[in-house]
């Protein structure tokens, strides 16, 4: 570093007085000081340089070595005359500045290239005040016309020294470059000035008030990227945005502008950047820029973003290059949620013109978007164990489509994109565990799908969800990927798991859950009378259940699949569904509201249901799941005309009511009848009203909040179906729900009275009782408390039930078996507990499911290693060993049974009650060979009478025996 010549220009810059703005002097005043600023500093330049301005020119041009430059002033040399002070001024400072910048090392940390704090700000002052007359002070006319850049030290005549300004721009591209002059946003100003510098070039050239040669033009636009690319887009592109406001700016300078607009746009992280620019807008404003107007709203400046971004004169390649960058700068925005979430209704916006503008933009979303759902839907690995997406990840992907599409009915896509996505998307929200907001944002995109569309489209959704006839284009969730929970409940791993993992991927089964969770009850409705009337369809197919498959237990999975397909078609899903809607309050409200739709379908079922009657082909299926789907409209219509008062409207349905009474077998059908012709002749007899106030007040205390009295409630419902009450053999579905719902109970004086409760309903409704019980404890959504209570109920209603329960059989043994497997260590300890329980009581059932038993417990054995699940898997032999009464009908199963207990027994190092479990089993093998082997003497009992038909006694002396005396 030259040290004596920065020095001497150093203390030059001292002695200088640069102008500074004074608000509160007025426009007169401020020019007449800036004069007076600008003849002195020139008078103490020229007393520190006396070099003319052509001499220093030269030196300038010299120092900047730029071979265009020099060509440029050979055939346009620069005309400074002394009498110009604002020229005269800009030479000088030229030169001195650039003696300072390229003897000091700004980016060198040795203490003798170190500047002072000080001599910085007063080069960053200089460098500003030359910008004002080298920069501003010299653009093209058309520039002063807005408030950005008038200043009263532009040039008040109309011509421009053109060729000094390329001087200026090349001088000030070295200063830009420069880091530490950017403090502050220091540079602002400049970097505004010299960009619009560089564009007066340019339409001086297009306008012939200047030549400029072809080389020329390609530095002034590589001058351009380099600000771009090394110095700051955002400034870059609010510079340009400020130009473009020029006023009756010529077409040539508009042409330009929007050419450099859109080819920065089009460049990688194009779209990000311009809504970095107009939304820190307001930011510029308020540090000076010039601009004096009221600030934008968000939604002004989106809809200037939007409007720019989907010009109807971009090109189609220039539109694709668009669609993919907000998409990519959604992702950004929920990545940095705290700096950037506000932004991101500009990427709404725009992606929803450009969808609007052209079919090809259409495709081009839908094939983005169908890439998001690929790697659930087609995976590109099916390797198991491998990690398809992290918990990030899947939270990005899930909010990205929830901003989408649920976000506003005026930025978000049309929700029609997502139709051929809603199995996969029902797939997801059912098999993700509660309690995540992932699953909440699945059920607002679903809801938002379904709300979206007219009864027509809404009819044939739910036709193809139910059926599962989707269309090739339909995605579902591939077999083998699974959404896991970590331990602590708090992240989402989505994963391939192994070949061997069953899922149950029936989109349906979502569909009441995400309903009675969503507030739209109109969708509730319109859903549910959907699914009625599909029944209603499927019951008139008299071909249905004709070609019934014979199935036993453990036969293999496509026999299963074939079975359940031929008995029951759809209507097993459609009833779940209803069973569960009927149950939502919401619901009742909306068929309240449209009795009249409510009312025709009810009728249609009666009459089809007294036809299916009188018809000898009538198949008994038909006509049992008839009564199933009539039960549940019985049970709703008795609500609504509690709630409703008894309307008129419902009278005329006494005589089909009174005519199905006196044909139906079903029980339950009948009670329900009895109780809604009492409600709708208005025979409020004093039983009737006592026995359904009884129910009522028996209701009211099950669903309060304090224990006690739940209890109580529970116990008077006890009490109520030891009676046969009517009432409450009517509501039989509903004890169900409420036994359900307060299982959940954590005081276990609660759940422990509300199994007793499941005790006496499977007297009323074994087959529900039981189904109910084996889907709530199966389901994985289910908190895990609950689930292991639901196993106790299980087990007392079996025990209840004794031997009476091998007709539901395959529903428990499938479903504690089920539950072995389970990855989750207490409740497969709890499936094992319950099963060695119950095949005690099946034991002379254990032939049909004894070798996939073994093999459970062969599993848990040698692979768990969890103790607790060890020990019930022993216990399971060892139960079925007291349970077996006859040792020849089980001969086939006693070897392998006597070699694991063996195994255990013997093993020393094995848990003390595995062994213990383990000798109790043998012990009970043992004493049954004992019994089979050495049946014990049976002693006979033999009554004589003597003296009868016999000779008399020869020897008159001898004393006959006691019995033989009279």
């Amino acid at each position: 570093m030259d040290t004596i010549n920065v020095a001497k220009y150093l203390l030059v810059l001292e002695s200088l007085k640069l102008a500074e703005d004074d608000a509160e002097l007025d426009k007169r005043k401020q020019a007449s000081r800036s004069k007076q600023l600008l003849e002195h500093n020139l008078e103490v330049l020229r007393k520190f340089t006396p070099n003319n301005n052509n001499v220093l020119i030269d030196k300038t041009v010299s120092t900047l070595n730029a071979s265009w430059l020099e060509n440029e002033l050979l055939l346009h040399p620069i005309r400074v005359t002394s009498d110009d002070k604002a020229l005269c001024y800009v030479v000088y400072m030229h030169y001195i500045l650039l003696e300072i910048m390229n003897n000091i090392n700004f980016n060198s940390e040795a203490k003798e290239d170190l500047l002072s704090t000080r001599h910085i700000s007063l080069c960053i002052e200089a460098v500003q005040d030359l910008a004002n007359y080298a920069l501003h002070g010299q653009l093209h006319t058309t520039f002063y016309e807005t408030n950005v850049f008038k200043c009263e030290n532009a040039k008040e005549n109309s011509g421009s020294n053109y060729q000094l300004l390329l001087v200026s721009i090349e001088v000030f591209e070295h200063f830009l470059k420069i880091k530490q002059l950017h403090l502050a946003n220091a540079m602002e100003a400049v970097m505004r000035d010299y960009m619009a510098a560089i564009f007066s070039l340019r339409l001086a050239h297009a306008t012939q008030d200047c030549s400029l040669q072809d080389q020329t033009l390609k530095v002034l636009q590589n001058k351009l990227n380099h600000i771009w690319l090394y110095v700051s887009k955002v400034e870059y592109l609010r510079n340009i945005m400020l130009l473009k406001s020029i006023p009756h700016a010529p077409a040539d300078l508009q042409r330009q502008l929007h050419q450099e607009l859109i080819q920065k746009l089009l460049s990688k992280d194009g779209f990000t950047t311009l809504v970095a620019t107009l939304h820190t807008a307001q930011g510029a404003e308020s540090r000076g820029m010039g601009v004096n107007r009221a600030p934008l709203s968000d939604k002004q400046i989106f809809e200037i973003i939007a409007n720019i971004v989907a010009f109807r004169g971009h090109t189609q390649r220039a539109q694709s290059t668009l669609i993919r960058q907000i998409f990519k700068f959604l992702d950004i925005c929920l990545l940095n949620q705290s700096a950037m979430i506000d932004c991101m209704g500009a990427g709404l916006l725009s992606l929803r013109r450009l969808y609007d503008l052209s079919s090809v933009n259409k495709t081009q979303i839908s094939e983005l978007i169908a890439n998001n759902f690929a790697n659930f839907s087609k995976p590109t690995d099916v390797l198991s164990g491998l990690i398809v997406l992290e918990h990030k990840e899947l939270s990005l992907l899930i909010a990205v489509q929830y901003q989408l599409f649920c976000s506003s009915t005026v930025e978000c896509l049309p929700s029609e994109l997502l139709i051929p996505y809603l199995p996969l998307l029902l797939q997801m929200y059912h098999n993700m565990p509660e309690g995540f907001l992932q699953k909440k944002q699945l059920a607002s995109i679903i809801t938002r799908c379904l709300h979206n569309r007219t009864l027509v489209e809404l009819q044939q959704i739910i036709t193809k969800l139910y059926k599962q006839t989707f269309d090739n284009d339909w995605q579902q969730l591939h077999p083998r990927v699974v959404i896991y929970p970590n331990v602590e409940q708090t992240q989402l791993t989505v994963k391939i798991a192994s070949s061997e993992t069953k899922q149950d991927l029936s989109p349906s089964l979502a569909l009441p859950e995400l309903l009675m969770n969503a507030d739209h009850h109109l969708l509730t409705y319109r859903v549910f009378m959907i699914l009625l009337e599909q029944m209603s369809n499927i019951l008139d197919d008299d071909t249905v259940g004709q070609h019934e498959a014979q199935i036993e237990l453990l036969q293999t999975e496509d026999e299963l699949i074939t079975f359940l397909n031929s008995k029951y078609p759809v209507k097993v899903e459609i009833l779940l569904s209803l069973n569960t809607l009927i149950a939502h309050q919401p619901l009742k409200s909306q068929i309240t509201e449209n009795t009249t739709d409510f009312l025709r379908f009810l009728r249609t079922l009666l009459q089809k249901r007294l036809n299916k009657r009188n018809i000898t082909s009538c198949n008994d299926q038909q006509t049992e799941a008839m009564d199933q789907t009539l039960h549940i409209l019985l049970t709703l219509t008795q609500e609504l005309l509690e709630q409703t008062q008894m309307p008129e409207t419902y009278r005329d349905l006494v005589p089909a009511l009174q005519q199905l009474h006196g044909q139906t077998p079903n029980q339950l059908i009948k009670a329900r009848i009895n109780c809604l012709l009492t409600l709708l002749n208005g025979e409020f007899k004093t039983n009737a009203a006592q026995q359904a106030s009884v129910f009522n007040a028996a209701r009211t205390l099950i669903e309060s909040a304090e224990s006690h009295l739940q209890v109580y409630g529970i116990q008077m419902l006890l009490d109520l179906l030891r009676k046969r009450d009517s009432v409450t053999l009517a509501n039989a579905h509903l004890l169900i729900a409420l036994a359900l719902s307060t299982l959940k109970n954590k005081e276990s004086y609660t759940f422990l009275n509300c199994v007793r409760l499941f005790v006496g309903l499977v007297h009323v409704m074994e087959a529900e009782v039981l189904e109910t019980l084996a889907d709530e404890y199966l389901s994985d959504q289910a908190q895990m408390d609950y689930r292991l209570v639901v196993g106790e109920a299980m087990l007392k209603v079996s025990h209840e039930l004794g031997p009476l329960c091998y007709k539901y059989k395959d529903t428990l043994l499938n479903c504690f078996m089920h539950g072995a497997r389970s990855p989750l260590n207490e409740f497969r300890m709890s499936s094992f507990a319950n099963l060695a329980q119950l095949t005690r009581i099946l034991c002379y059932q254990v032939h049909k499911f004894f070798q996939e038993l073994l093999d459970l417990i062969d599993c848990e054995l040698s692979t768990g290693k969890y103790l607790p699940a060890k020990r019930a898997a022993t216990l399971v032999l060892s139960e079925l060993l007291e349970g077996i009464d006859n040792l020849v009908d089980f001969e086939d199963m006693l070897l392998p049974i006597y070699r694991v207990l063996k195994v255990i027994e013997a093993d020393e190092n094995t848990d003390s009650r595995m062994r213990q479990h383990a000798a109790n089993g043998l012990k009970a093998l043992t004493e049954k060979c004992k019994k089979f082997l050495f049946p014990e003497m049976q002693l006979q009992k033999e009554i004589r009478i003597f003296g009868i038909n016999e000779a008399s006694n020869k020897s008159g002396n001898a004393k006959g025996h006691i019995l033989e005396l009279n």
